[in-house]
């Protein structure tokens, strides 16, 4: 009887808690979505008042964000847009603070926004790529020059060496002479050493363009697909950069794709493929 008297109390609030947490979940989500909701309505207000605010000097805001119990009505008398705009948003007052953040009083503007920050910081990133992409592609041709050149300077001393062991083993001139105009002769003292830019690629064989431009294609669509999948899950102020230059990396290997696909179509049809692509008999 004791044990039962015990128990019974006990089951009763296991029953009230069980009924009670679902209404606390609830009202938790509620609480968690008005939230959001109401800083999500702050930030447009904020950004309406900043849109005011620019219409008139920053000494207005410089005073505000010091001190603002100096910003009365009477202060505000020659703002009459400001005035009308703290009349509909009364919670500006209270909170200056908050709606005053991006105010920045230096020499890099008067208000800082976020989306053109960070437009700057892609801007400088992409002109320090450039900048030192260019840097190393002066270099790449500088060394391949240099490389070239001394080739060049060891093919023409073999070269020459090989005519002056030629000229010694002729005794006289009529045996000089008849080497010269033999067709022999006339190819050897013609030929040079290799010239300094290289030579040509044949327009026979565009399989190996056609691949490259494939895979230049594929990297770029695959780095442009990633950075879309990066700006949806980043800082929206952050994001539309990110966004354009997806876009940008995107369009640049369809096009590669589609000028391989293309020059692919064209090579096979004016068969310029034939001997590169015909089966070797074992």
């Amino acid at each position: 009887m004791k044990a039962s008297r015990l128990i019974l109390p006990l089951v009763l609030l296991a029953g009230l808690a069980v009924s009670v947490s679902p209404q606390v979940a609830t009202a938790q989500v509620v609480a968690a979505s008005r939230t959001a909701e109401d800083e999500a309505k702050a930030v447009v207000v904020r950004d309406q008042f900043l849109r005011v605010l620019r219409q008139y000097p920053p000494s207005l805001a410089t005073v505000w964000k010091a001190d603002p119990t100096l910003v009365t009505d009477q202060y505000l008398a020659p703002f009459p847009g400001m005035v009308a705009f703290l009349q509909q948003h009364p919670e500006i007052r209270r909170n200056p603070g908050w709606y005053l953040e991006p105010f920045r009083n230096s020499y890099d503007g008067y208000y800082y926004d976020p989306r053109q920050a960070s437009w700057n910081n892609l801007m400088e990133m992409a002109g320090v790529f450039v900048m030192m992409l260019t840097i190393v592609g002066a270099l790449g041709w500088l060394v391949r020059t240099a490389v070239d050149y001394r080739r060049w300077g060891r093919l023409a001393k073999v070269q020459a060496e090989a005519h002056t062991k030629l000229l010694d083993r002729f005794t006289g001139n009529e045996e000089l002479l008849a080497y010269v105009q033999s067709p022999a002769g006339r190819k050897f003292l013609q030929s040079s050493p290799i010239s300094l830019d290289g030579g040509s690629r044949p327009v026979n064989a565009p399989l190996s363009r056609i691949l490259w431009s494939m895979q230049i294609g594929v990297v770029l669509s695959s780095a442009g697909l990633g950075l879309n999948y990066v700006s949806r899950h980043i800082d929206p102020d952050k994001a539309d950069p990110v966004f354009t230059f997806s876009i940008i990396l995107i369009s640049l290997g369809i096009g590669f794709l589609a000028s391989s696909g293309l020059s692919y179509l064209m090579s096979r049809r004016l068969g310029l493929l034939a001997s590169t692509l015909a089966p070797v008999d074992e």
